[in-house]
């Protein structure tokens, strides 16, 4: 396999009033394996609210509590993703297509629908009303996690 470097540039002003360049090196594996743990947490949260909808685990509050957590983090999503990192790239297992940096666009927006559809299940939640909840939470996921996936995230054996 080998060895790539994502190098974030970042420009710090310093007080002086000059610029300094600030480069770090990042190895590809790391990033996947940055972002594989993000989306577990994701799939967590997923399985606290469908333990609360399938077998009354939990209340409204608990998934409203979830929720807040999705939307707040989905924000993250596209910087999980720096150049160099698909499943085209050979820089470990992933399923991160290439469409998501041939679209990047597509992809924020993607990324920022799990949010708003997030922000309607946070809603949904605290109206306490269970039909209201799954619905959202259906919602969720079939066109804020799914609609992502569809596109950008390829099915690994």
């Amino acid at each position: 396999m080998k060895t790539r470097f994502i190098v974030t540039i970042g420009l710090a002003v310093l007080l002086s009033g000059g610029l300094a360049l600030q480069v770090v090196a990042q190895d590809p594996a790391e990033t996947i394996k940055k972002r594989q743990d993000f989306m577990k947490d994701f799939g967590g949260y997923a399985k606290a609210i469908n333990e609360y909808l399938e077998k009354g685990v939990g209340t409204p509050e608990d998934v409203k509590a979830k929720a807040a957590e999705i939307k707040e983090e989905s924000a993250e999503i596209p910087s999980l993703f720096p150049a160099g990192t698909s499943m085209d790239d050979g820089v470990g297992k992933t399923a991160a297509k290439k469409e998501i940096w041939d679209k990047p666009d597509e992809f924020k927006a993607a990324a920022e629908n799990v949010g708003v559809l997030a922000g309607k299940l946070e809603e949904s939640a605290a109206s306490g009303d269970k039909q209201q909840i799954a619905d959202a939470f259906g919602a969720l996921g079939k066109d804020g996690c799914g609609g992502c996936h569809k596109t950008f995230r390829a099915k690994l054996d």
